[in-house]
């Protein structure tokens, strides 16, 4: 496991938690566009963050960044009634997806097109989807890879170890301790060193069926990791995790090398 990250954990109602981790999105939005001119934002799928991705197409207000205590370089944070979205120099990429179609209930790819792509200003060639209609899933693996490693090369801001800088990855989290589709049970994919993307098979999973998924090197290189999970049974191992009193569950082994680790977990 890599040293310890400065972590942070943020707990309370579900409304509270999704304001303040929109608020905390949006401004490493316009903090990474003023640094290096854009921003690249890795998204979680499943249910949890429906109601995050909603409140991030409509944007947050400086009252609510204020609030939370959240400075937001080159803007204006005295005017009141303002709202601030997602810069549009905004890149989308997809932490896992289950292997269906893309319109299928299941997809995460539609997931986010209806709660965010739809209603928010970014355009859908800044959304970067991942190829899981290849009969082979592995091709698909090494295309979704080519394409982040093309992204990242193109601005040269790839690290000394060759890991993407992803400015933010937003990761879910499994009753069962998995996130992203890294499972207890598959190892292989757990230990993996190098690649960026593998494809998996998740017999266990909800729905059963195969997968792509960051890997942990790629997620562990990322400037900020947030999970954002609601639920009572969820609240209570994501407290667990945070304070290192669990076996090595993959949600465990999320440790940045050079970034921050922020937890958003409501109670009910």
């Amino acid at each position: 496991m890599n040293p310890s990250p400065e972590k942070f954990f943020y707990s309370g109602t579900r409304k509270e938690i999704t304001e303040h981790a929109a608020a905390l999105i949006i401004a490493e939005a316009y903090r990474a566009v003023a640094d290096h001119g854009r921003f690249s934002l890795v998204l979680a799928g499943g249910n949890s963050p429906r109601p995050l991705y909603r409140h991030l197409a409509q944007g947050v207000s400086i009252e609510l960044l204020q609030h939370y205590e959240l400075k937001v370089p080159d803007c204006d944070l005295k005017s009141n009634g303002k709202i601030l979205s997602l810069p549009e120099n905004t890149w989308l990429f997809q932490g896992d997806e289950r292997c269906v179609p893309s319109d299928h209930p299941d997809s995460n790819f539609r997931m986010v097109h209806e709660t965010l792509l739809l209603q928010s200003g970014i355009p859908e060639n800044h959304f970067f989807r991942m190829p899981t209609d290849k009969a082979n899933t592995e091709k698909g693996a090494r295309e979704y890879e080519a394409t982040i490693r093309n992204f990242f090369l193109a601005s040269a801001s790839i690290d000394e170890q060759e890991f993407p800088l992803f400015d933010l990855i937003v990761l879910g989290l499994g009753d069962d301790g998995h996130t992203a589709s890294l499972f207890a049970g598959n190892t292989e994919a757990l230990q993996e060193k190098t690649k960026w993307v593998v494809a998996v098979s998740a017999p266990e999973a909800k729905p059963p069926g195969k997968r792509l998924t960051l890997t942990l090197p790629a997620i562990n290189h990322a400037r900020n990791v947030m999970f954002f999970t609601t639920g009572a049974p969820k609240a209570e191992l994501a407290k667990k995790i945070f304070l290192e009193e669990t076996g090595p569950l993959p949600a465990a082994l999320v440790s940045p090398v050079n970034g921050k680790l922020f937890w958003f977990s409501d109670h009910q």
